[in-house]
């Protein structure tokens, strides 16, 4: 029988193996097979059906998003940096020709401080949800029209939440949906209608105002790799435990203490004493040579060396890493098409396979704060409707005369510039463009990179109702 010893010099009993150092997050949750059914998407827009058409629900997807987040460190990142990625710490708005809306702008966007809302919960939790339902105070808690209303966000995974939808009303979620409701307690919802709240959805096809989590394609992978290295910790836990093999020669013509026969056991045992603790500084290791002989009948016997073979890392070791690498991709792409070293893993990419290899992740980006533009749009025009009244007509263009609903006007809000182009080439474009007047002051200002209406209001010279000055041209 093999007796494995700790370094006590003790056998290894059942009850004193210690559990190996665990990183949370490595397992999936729970979840009863009868819970799933081939498909992603419910048989209705309602949650109360575990069973989607295409997978599991929703619902879960929403909760599976949630608690990956809360326990996985890779996952949780993975998200922080694509929400990051898209909004950063610099999303601001620009300047409006009807001063009247752009006070309106403003006024909202101070009251509620929108930079932070946005960057600190609104855009972790699309990323996790994939759904968003912004509300504003309506019946007694609206405030009048001359103040700024302070909006709310729902919790779309609620028991009580319930939206209500018309596909006669545009191909969009947020066109698509015209009710909001959320049942606090039994009997007693509350409602709003449509102009009352922001709708919108990730991933909402096929007439389905319900959307889901942008991140869920990074969780599975995410999990799988804090178990690939919560393996690892296990097989590096065993061998910092058993530091060597004693490889001992048994004397099958040894005797014991007293003289009796036994096999060679007690001397087998005596060997193995002398390793049970080794030194720290070093020492000197005795181990058994036996050359090999033939008797006198011309019978050869085999030599016997005993050896002590002390423990390297497990053979799959670079196999591991190689997949650990791997998994590290998946998340990436799954998130947003991140490459791996925006999580510290710098591969074989070179600089110019970098750039090249981030142009799709940056088109996919761009899609995205598309898509969070067009809802902060949406409650500014809410906004504009609830203050101005909805048949109020806003001015176009400085110096113009004509005025349209408020759903035809563009709000100038500024994402942080996600693009392949170097600042060389950016600057390049933007003196070509003044030195032709093909761009206003505003336009090539948030181009480099500058917030054009801040620092128009800190005096910048060509931001001001002057023209812009044309640089000379270069011979």
């Amino acid at each position: 029988m093999t007796t494995l010893y700790g370094p006590d010099g003790q056998p290894l009993r059942h009850s004193q193996e210690t559990r190996a150092v665990q990183i949370r997050g490595g397992q999936p949750l729970a979840l009863d097979h009868l819970d799933l059914n081939p498909g992603w998407r419910d048989y209705s827009s309602a949650d109360g059906n575990l069973f989607g058409r295409y997978g599991f629900t929703r619902a879960f997807a929403r909760q599976t998003c949630r608690t990956v987040y809360a326990i996985n460190g890779l996952f949780q990142v993975a998200v922080d940096l694509a929400a990051a990625f898209l909004v950063g710490d610099a999303i601001r708005y620009g300047t409006l020709a009807d001063k009247g809306l752009q006070q309106i702008m403003e006024d909202f966007w101070m009251a509620n401080g929108l930079e932070h809302v946005i960057s600190s919960r609104m855009i972790n939790e699309w990323m996790l949800d994939g759904e968003q339902a912004i509300v504003f105070p309506t019946g007694a808690d609206a405030p009048g029209a001359d103040a700024p209303a302070i909006i709310g966000m729902l919790d779309v995974d609620h028991a009580g939440f319930r939206l209500d939808a018309n596909t006669s009303r545009g191909a969009t979620p947020s066109d698509m949906a015209e009710r909001l409701q959320l049942e606090l307690t039994q009997g007693n919802p509350l409602t709003w209608e449509r102009g009352e709240f922001v709708w919108n959805a990730h991933n909402a096809f096929w007439n389905d105002p319900r959307g889901y989590p942008i991140s869920l394609g990074a969780a599975d992978f995410a999990i799988a790799y804090v178990n690939m290295m919560n393996m690892r910790l296990n097989v590096h836990q065993l061998q910092q435990r058993i530091l060597a093999v004693y490889k001992a020669f048994l004397d099958p013509n040894g005797k014991d203490a007293d003289g009796v026969p036994d096999g060679g056991v007690h001397g087998w045992r005596m060997k193995g004493m002398g390793f049970r603790v080794l030194p720290e500084q070093g020492g000197v290791i005795q181990l058994v040579h036996q050359p090999g002989y033939t008797d006198r009948d011309g019978v050869k016997y085999d030599g016997v060396n005993e050896s002590l073979d002390f423990m390297r890392p497990a053979q799959g070791a670079a196999d591991a890493a190689q997949d650990m690498k791997l998994i590290m991709r998946m998340v990436g792409l799954a998130i947003g098409g991140m490459p791996e070293h925006y999580f510290g893993e710098g591969g074989g990419a070179t600089r110019t396979t970098a750039e090249s290899m981030g142009l799709p992740s940056i088109r996919l980006a761009n899609k995205r704060q598309a898509a969070f533009r067009h809802t902060i749009t949406r409650m500014l025009r809410a906004e504009a409707v609830r203050r101005g009244g909805r048949d109020r007509k806003w001015q176009v263009a400085k110096g113009s005369r004509r005025r349209v609903p408020i759903d035809l006007i563009e709000f100038p809000i500024e994402f942080p510039e996600i693009r392949e182009e170097s600042l060389e080439t950016i600057i390049r474009r933007a003196e070509f463009a003044a030195a032709n007047g093909y761009a206003s002051a505003q336009t090539l200002t948030s181009d480099i990179g500058f917030d054009a209406a801040r620092e128009k209001d800190r005096g910048a010279t060509a931001l001001q109702d002057n023209p812009l000055p044309r640089p000379a041209p270069q011979e």
